[in-house]
């Protein structure tokens, strides 16, 4: 693990609309409601990862503020299949725009965290994955009220996507079905286990792309929680988390991503991975910290966001 050295101060544009607080009733509800037994674990392609997806159409449903809605359909290779030899199931991703007057040209900030998980076990033991990754799931909700209040200048658009926990399939299907976002700038900002620890997060992706790392750092100081810098450097090895989670798609074709995330804990993967195990003040703090964080990305989006590589 690294903790990077601090980078040369730069201007910093401040709030120019405050990120608001965070109504925590819907993000809390959906979260328990994601990690809980009914839901079976959230496995792509299986009745509880159905259920999961319904669900979650359902609360998006219930929210005015986006602009459009849309679910994109994939094919999914399951686990141990090969593309030339496989069932293939489907995988779903759910997206939520808010879409300003600039004609789909200017720069896009698109924020992500997975709902699948990885079902029970042949003992029927449920893994119910609520910091992995229901806890990012039901941070989306919290991020899409802010934007609400507070109007982006910018599209932003929100993901909920499928199949994250099946090699990134649904990022990958997010990124390739929108041509790699026909020549936009973009900047991706991810989530993935925001919820299990007792102060600190970690934002990943600085050492790629320094220029947000001072919005982050500004961020960070209006709410009560540590965020540190690191687990994106090569010589990290294993601790690199560059292409361990769905931002990694976007940094495949040279988008600029950050990733909000804490380190593994002894309920990672594990049926211990409860909605009761979660340590809600933080987690709490931690939504907060990441509503700041968005906001100001969104505010300073013409510095940060980047078109797709051209591939040759």
């Amino acid at each position: 693990m690294k903790i990077l050295a601090s980078l040369p101060l730069v201007a910093l544009s401040g709030f120019l609309n405050a990120a608001p607080m965070v109504e925590f009733e819907t993000p809390m509800r959906v979260f328990e409601t994601l990690s809980s037994d009914a839901m079976q674990g959230r496995q792509t392609g299986t009745p509880g990862g159905d259920m999961a997806r319904e669900f979650l159409i359902s609360e998006i449903s219930k929210f005015t503020g986006f602009s459009e809605t849309s679910q994109q359909l994939f094919d999914v290779i399951p686990r141990g299949s090969t593309e030339d030899n496989s069932d293939k199931i489907k995988g779903t991703n759910l997206i939520g725009l808010f879409d300003v007057d600039d004609n789909n040209t200017g720069p896009l900030l698109v924020i992500t965290a997975h709902y699948d998980h990885l079902g029970s076990d042949k003992d029927g033991k449920i893994f119910n994955g609520a910091d992995d990754n229901a806890s990012g799931s039901a941070a989306l909700f919290a991020i899409a009220q802010s934007f609400q209040k507070v109007a982006p200048e910018h599209d932003v658009m929100i993901a909920w996507l499928d199949a994250e926990e099946m090699r990134l399939q649904g990022a990958r299907a997010l990124v390739k079905h929108y041509q790699q976002f026909n020549g936009r700038p973009v900047f991706n900002l991810n989530l993935d286990m925001v919820s299990q620890n007792k102060d600190t997060i970690y934002y990943s992706g600085s050492y790629h792309y320094p220029l947000a790392k001072p919005f982050i750092e500004k961020a960070a100081k209006a709410a009560e929680v540590t965020v540190l810098f690191g687990h994106d450097r090569p010589e990290d090895g294993q601790n690199d988390w560059t292409n361990q989670s769905d931002h990694a798609a976007f940094h495949a074709v040279g988008i600029p991503f950050g990733y909000f995330g804490v380190e593994d804990h002894p309920h990672y993967h594990s049926v211990s991975d409860e909605f009761d195990t979660i340590p809600q003040a933080f987690y709490k703090n931690s939504i907060q910290t990441i509503v700041n964080a968005a906001h100001l990305l969104e505010e300073n989006l013409e510095q940060l966001a980047k078109p797709a590589k051209v591939s040759e």
